[in-house]
């Protein structure tokens, strides 16, 4: 028997509108399923760009007493510059911390005028090859006997010590809470989709079951018979996925620019490239999800 694409996707059609209300229920839990997949997708893509900008914001801080001898600041420094994790050290004075300081408050320039001379310390600023390995670094300068010398207060030289490590774990640990959390729930919407649609077939095969028996004593195929259910669930899937795009495409038009006023402070996109990515794999997950649920429907339903 020859096979006529047109017969099936007809098959599937018809099956379609006679379910309509199953259908549609089928279809709105792929929707929301797809939905909450391209949701994580897109959160995980915009993390991962906070993440990153955050990371490169990450620097070390070493403040200076004023009593500090240059040899000793020169010898860290020396240390600072030999280590492969450093890209780095520079030497603040402390009229560049003033003009630092400055800058970031002229906004509210009573601050700096009610100081009484340069109270600000010197620092060593220390730019990190790769902001994971703070940690390491701050080891080694807290190791060197040259450290503890320079270091204001002197009677506590880890106060002397700033860095923002502290902000990245924090934000990797909620995200890898936030992942775990949306996986467990997209896997219980992909099987709550997959049931829906095999109800959906079995209806259908239900409802057909006089023709399929005719089909069979003509010699049609197995698989000539299976095709337009399995054409139908991918079609409800293909539905749900085109309406999860509708919505992201809607989010990145009218409340992505918002979210970016908001949250100045960091550096996101939500990039043409990512929107694609996030639509190829919906279309492929509705795909998978359409047959794969029609498919354990013929297998279990329909002896053929």
């Amino acid at each position: 028997m020859s096979i006529n694409i047109g017969y099936f996707l007809s098959e599937a059609g018809m099956s379609f509108r006679r379910n309509w209300v199953m259908s549609l229920g089928a279809v709105v839990t792929i929707f929301l399923s797809l939905l909450l997949i391209g949701s994580s997708l897109l959160m995980n893509g915009i993390v991962n760009d906070m993440v990153v900008d955050i990371e490169s914001k990450i620097n070390i801080q070493v403040w200076i007493s004023d009593n500090a001898e240059q040899a000793d600041i020169d010898e860290l420094q020396r240390i600072l510059v030999a280590d492969e994790n450093v890209k780095d050290v520079h030497l603040v004075s402390k009229d560049e911390a003033m003009e630092r300081l400055t800058e970031m408050t002229k906004d509210s320039p009573e601050i700096v005028q009610q100081l009484k001379g340069n109270p600000l310390p010197r620092s060593l600023d220390i730019e990190l090859v790769d902001s994971r390995n703070v940690e390491q670094v701050v080891e080694l300068i807290k190791s060197t006997e040259a450290f503890p010398k320079i270091a204001d207060p002197p009677d506590k030289p880890e106060m002397a010590l700033k860095y923002g490590q502290g902000i990245v774990t924090t934000l990797f640990n909620a995200t890898r809470v936030a992942r775990y959390v949306g996986i467990v729930l997209v896997a219980m919407l992909a099987v709550v989709s997959l049931i829906f649609i095999n109800n959906t077939i079995r209806l259908a095969i239900y409802a057909r079951r006089n023709e399929l028996s005719i089909m069979r004593l003509v010699g049609a195929s197995n698989w000539f018979i299976r095709a337009p259910f399995i054409l139908e669930g991918v079609l409800q899937s293909l539905i749900g996925a085109f309406l999860a795009i509708v919505v992201l495409l809607s989010v990145k038009a009218f409340l992505f620019p918002r979210i970016r006023q908001t949250l100045t402070f960091v550096s996101f996109d939500f990039s043409t490239l990512l929107m694609g990515k996030i639509a190829f794999v919906l279309i492929v997950s509705g795909v998978v999800f359409g047959a794969v649920g029609a498919i354990i429907a013929m297998r279990k339903y329909l002896k053929v």
